[in-house]
């Protein structure tokens, strides 16, 4: 951007100053330059008078009111649907936080750019430089889920008319071999805990045990458990930092059935930590609400102290754990479903495919135990 001298005879005496922007098309030269579109942005009778007209002239392009078609940039349709999302969109806070990230660190080379403008060819030299820059599958796909929502809510209010991201095919990223015990192994890792962390020890049974998620059973409170039932309401959680009303989606929200020895080690809990029934039944350091970083250095520390190396497994395997504790008793997908908050059996197989390829291995150590053991 500038401000030069626009001179009004040929003497030059006269003169006043024009202020012009560039501003970035998302296209390339052939020596892979950016290209740039000269813009005016007006005439004023002083210096600091154009300065000025330009600052406001990029802050109105910031905010970028959204406009019809070819007037619409990337950065107009993404900041109207983040606006959408905040306020009206029901979505979770750390997705919006997610998005907001992608936007900030991933997405800056269509910032300026007209929809009109973005072209499957401009589509993949961001995803080359994502992959020369080592930026992650999951990182790409969490830019085109955005980039097709917020197009997507764009075309459904009718103020543009196409979605370049359309036909943009998400990676398969492949799951990652998780470590998982055996039934021996946990039960020294359960009796360990219980020993050497007895204040992480209700915690960490209800993460083997009950399938619930890490926010989940952070937020559980004595009054949601049945007793006369074994059951305990999940309908709740505690994400970054905050305890929220409402579990991830629609199906976690769920009654999840426990065996009489979680209920009694809750139980236990209960009275040794004297906890009020509307109480929190876990609370961080000072009193503060359940951090997951907590839970998982403790988890670590466990793991070690169990002759493992602390990056053994996370915290959030052992809901998987559960998931092959519970075939392995041979009870149906649909039931461990609704257990762990999954809306139909094809995510749980899908979430624990490894999982079930290896449960052959312990069903027949199971087999041989009953039949051959002592």
């Amino acid at each position: 951007m500038s401000v030069i001298k626009h001179y009004l005879n040929k003497e030059k005496t006269k003169y006043n100053w024009r202020a012009v922007v560039y501003i970035p098309t998302g296209e390339y030269d052939r020596f892979g330059k950016p290209i740039k579109q000269h813009k005016h942005v007006g005439y004023y009778s002083t210096k600091s008078e154009g300065e000025a007209a330009i600052r406001e002239f990029w802050k109105e392009f910031e905010a970028g009111t959204l406009e019809l078609n070819k007037n619409a940039t990337f950065n107009d349709v993404i900041k109207y649907f983040l606006e959408y999302a905040k306020n009206e969109g029901n979505y979770a806070e750390g997705t919006i936080c997610n998005y907001e990230g992608y936007l900030k660190n991933h997405l800056q080379m269509f910032k300026y750019v007209p929809v009109q403008n973005i072209t499957p060819a401009l589509i993949q030299k961001w995803r080359r430089d994502l992959h020369t820059n080592s930026v992650s599958d999951h990182i790409f796909n969490g830019c085109i889920k955005l980039a097709k929502a917020a197009f997507n809510y764009a075309i459904e209010l009718k103020q543009i008319n196409t979605n370049p991201f359309k036909n943009i095919t998400s990676v398969t990223i492949q799951p990652k071999l998780r470590n998982r015990f055996s039934t021996i192994e946990l039960k020294r890792v359960i009796d360990t805990c219980e020993q050497q962390f007895p204040e992480y020890y209700c915690l960490f049974i209800l993460a083997t045990l009950t399938g619930a998620r890490l926010g989940e059973y952070s937020a559980i409170r004595p009054c949601d458990i049945r007793v006369d039932s074994s059951k305990i309401y999940i309908n709740k959680q505690i994400t970054r930092g905050k305890e929220k009303n409402r579990t991830k989606k629609d199906a976690s929200t769920r009654t999840v059935d426990i065996s009489s020895k979680v209920l009694e080690i809750i139980q236990w809990h209960i009275e040794t930590y004297n906890i009020g029934n509307a109480d929190l039944m876990f609370r961080a350091d000072k009193g503060g609400l359940m951090y997951a970083k907590w839970i998982e250095r403790k988890f670590e520390k466990l793991l070690e102290a169990c002759g493992y190396d602390k990056k053994f497994c996370r915290v959030h395997d052992l809901r998987g754990q559960y998931v092959d504790i519970l075939h392995l008793c041979g009870v149906p997908t649909s039931y461990i479903s609704r257990q762990v908050g999954h809306s139909n059996s094809y995510i749980t197989e899908r979430a624990y495919t490894q999982i079930l390829k290896e449960l052959s291995t312990e069903a027949n150590n199971l087999m041989d135990e009953k039949i051959f053991g002592d």
